[in-house]
């Protein structure tokens, strides 16, 4: 049987010896080519996946779907795991502190197969579990999202970057509603950040989140309480490759949720 949790736990460990070692390295910046999801590998990302993947292999009948070098292994296998070795690369690169590296274990075809989830905080190294039934936790200790029932008294990290015109109208009604909006890059670790009651919406209408983006910090937010559905309200599921595009919307609970939803139109 696959010790999971700590498979996972050993290669989020890796990656953060990688990401402190290159934080400070002349080469931070550097630029090695274009990753599998098509956005740029930068010298950090390569090594990091390398590490992960080093441990993740040792799970045997395993396929691992990443942002840099694509899909390795047979889609025969029974376990996948969708990799994100940076997730917050662009804040990496201007040294802002908030970046993660994701994980998680699907036994099935579907993201909605996701059996275990993984987010590392790669500056604080704080380190955010779940598994499918089980709960959520952070550092070993229970979390839960937030109780708060008013969109007004919601705060709400809304990922609108680069976002055409209609989304960003659509989304107006939402700002002016809620109590405060922000954003800070990584959108798997917002979730998290969802998933402890920090925040209590995430929002990303702009149909670009890949199945690497969203996994780990999905079952992680569900697993603590949070409601999360596409842009629509329908479940949120998707094919296990890096084509397959996303929206989502997510609440603390489905009080909220539903809420969200009406406001959004």
């Amino acid at each position: 049987m696959v010790d999971w949790e700590g498979l996972l736990k050993e290669a989020s460990k890796r990656v953060q010896t990688v990401a402190s070692r290159h934080s400070v390295s002349e080469d931070r910046l550097r630029v090695v080519g274009v990753g599998a999801s098509g956005d740029k590998t930068l010298v950090v990302d390569r090594d990091a996946e390398s590490a992960a993947m080093e441990i993740l292999l040792q799970a045997g009948d395993v396929r691992i779907v990443s942002e840099e070098r694509g899909e390795v292994g047979s889609r025969r296998s029974r376990w996948t795991v969708l990799l994100d070795p940076i997730d917050g690369s662009a804040n990496f690169e201007r040294a802002i502190p908030f970046y993660c590296t994701s994980l998680a274990v699907t036994e099935g075809g579907r993201l909605s197969k996701t059996k275990h989830a993984l987010v590392r905080n790669l500056v604080s190294g704080d380190v955010y579990y779940a598994e499918a039934g089980g709960g959520a936790e952070k550092n070993g200790k229970k979390i839960t999202s937030s109780a708060v029932a008013e969109l007004q008294d919601s705060v709400a990290a809304i990922d609108f970057s680069r976002a055409p015109r209609g989304v960003v109208e659509r989304l107006v009604p939402l700002v002016v509603s809620v109590k405060r909006q922000l954003h800070f890059g990584a959108n798997a670790l917002e979730l998290c950040l969802l998933a402890e009651g920090k925040v209590d919406l995430f929002v990303d209408l702009r149909g670009r989140m890949r199945v690497t983006d969203l996994a780990g910090g999905r079952v992680i937010a569900e697993e603590a309480g949070a409601t999360l559905t596409t842009g629509g309200g329908k479940e949120l599921d998707a094919a296990l490759n890096l084509e397959e595009r996303l929206d989502v919307l997510a609440a603390a609970n489905a009080g909220l949720h539903a809420r969200l939803l009406a406001r959004l139109g």
